[in-house]
């Protein structure tokens, strides 16, 4: 059925076609066509996307890749995308070498394969969505789609690549070996010590693509996604989106909220030093921002607080105790338990005075409810409060732009990390700021490729 509804030859003739698929009013279909469309004219592809970024970016990526991930097994299968499996844990790179030979360009002069940039995922935090094991293979193809749209890189010399080292389903089963770092949390044991499956394939990209070659982690599990960044960051030319990208754009979000409540203001870093800031979620993104917030920004520890499942995390005064997952959500816990309820959002906002408050949850759609929202315009006076639901795709959201401006009688100061419809207000259109990462990893990651950079400090 898809191979028939994809015919064209033309910009204009693909654009008729995927409309009339989004007509159906489900763009998972947009999305098989798109994919289909690539698979018979690559050059087209393309073209039609950058014909219509603002249409169809939201077709091959956030919003609709969370679904299409979700069933990416029981859609056709096409040519793009390398799967390493840890059965070819000593192989890995025999395994791009033959890739690379079938689908990449190569060097007229050395007839070496040419590739400037690698996004590899093992699908272990597939957006808000879990575990999606080898199905999350859209997220490295649609990343690498927006490194072409947004930023200008060659699409011929990419490679979307997805670790099959097992995955954990909804019910708790796993084929993934797990087993404890040294701060007590799971890992997969296949991703440490000698011989370890990641460092085995970078070290591969590199000895087949060469050390210019940029690697970016994806999608990895918070307990895994630190510790592998801190240990390859110097080693090779690499960085985590989840990470480093969220961080960088959630806190000029942050500058950019400081700006809209007081549009004189000439020292945006002094003035976000007296927010107070709660996040929801202790996971990669929000870790990541605080991280930025209190070590580059300067913002006082005492003004940075952190939710997980166990509620606001806390430490005590020897580090021995405390309801933290792992080092990095130790580093940020408030020291001694909570005086008042952690597990209920509303106490936290109360007796915190939070001003501020990020959610990258993941799993509780809807958490930032009319209670939440009326306590945080009530804590943020005399200033409006700043209120930013980052979690993919859009029906993971905390709080759509439409509950947040109602229920703080348009006070709130709005971002999310999928694109929200605009929300008139008292007579006043409002447009939703969007907090994303790809205001920020298309353009430094092509910076990184043009200028042969061999390491990312930031």
């Amino acid at each position: 059925m898809l191979d028939s509804m994809c015919n064209a030859t033309t910009v204009p003739e693909a654009l008729d076609e995927v409309q009339a698929v989004m007509s159906l009013g489900h763009n998972l279909w947009a999305y098989a066509y798109m994919r289909m469309l690539y698979s018979k004219n690559k050059e087209l592809y393309y073209a039609t996307l950058l014909n219509q970024p603002s249409m169809l970016l939201p077709v091959v990526y956030t919003p609709t890749v969370g679904e299409a991930c979700q069933k990416f097994g029981k859609m056709p299968f096409y040519r793009r995308g390398c799967y390493i499996s840890i059965t070819d844990r000593g192989n890995i790179k025999k395994v791009l070498e033959e890739y690379a030979a079938s689908e990449l360009q190569k060097d007229a002069a050395s007839d070496k394969p040419l590739c400037d940039c690698i996004v590899f995922t093992d699908a272990g935090r597939i957006l808000g969505l879990g575990d999606l094991g080898c199905w999350g293979m859209g997220i490295p193809i649609g990343k690498l789609d927006l490194y072409t749209v947004c930023a200008g890189v060659n699409p011929f010399r990419t490679l979307p690549v997805v670790i099959d080292a097992g995955c954990t389903d909804s019910s708790g089963n796993t084929d993934r070996v797990m087993q404890k770092s040294g701060a007590g949390t799971d890992v997969n044991a296949a991703y440490y010590g000698e011989d370890n499956m990641i460092e085995e394939f970078m070290q591969a990209a590199v000895d087949v693509f060469g050390k210019h070659c940029l690697l970016q982690f994806e999608d990895f599990n918070s307990n895994d996604a630190f510790p592998l960044l801190a240990q390859y960051r110097d080693k090779f030319l690499t960085y985590n989106d989840d990470i480093q990208g969220t961080a960088a754009v959630a806190v000029a979000g942050l500058l950019g909220g400081i700006k809209l409540r007081n549009p004189s203001c000439t020292n945006l870093i002094d003035e976000l030093k007296k927010e107070t800031f709660l996040f929801h979620g202790a996971g990669s993104a929000n870790l990541g921002a605080l991280s930025l917030l209190a070590n580059e920004a300067g913002v006082p520890r005492d003004k940075l607080f952190v939710t997980n499942s166990r509620g606001v995390i806390w430490k005590s005064a020897d580090g021995k105790e405390g309801s933290f997952r792992n080092d990095e959500q130790k580093q940020f816990a408030t020291l001694s338990k909570p005086t008042f309820d952690g597990t209920d959002l509303i106490a936290a906002i109360t007796n915190l005075k939070a001003s501020v408050i990020i959610g990258a949850v993941g799993r509780d759609p809807g958490c930032f409810n009319k209670k939440v929202m009326e306590t945080m315009v009530e804590t943020a006076k005399p200033n409006r409060p700043i209120v930013f639901a980052l979690s993919n795709p859009k029906t993971q959201a905390e709080i759509t732009a439409k509950d947040a401006y109602e229920w703080s009688g348009g006070r709130a100061i709005y971002g999310s990390g999928t694109a929200m419809d605009n929300v008139t207000v008292d007579g006043q259109l409002r447009s939703p700021g969007q907090v994303n990462n790809v205001y920020i990893f298309p353009g430094m990651s092509m910076g990184a490729i043009s200028c042969k950079a061999w390491q990312l400090l930031f």
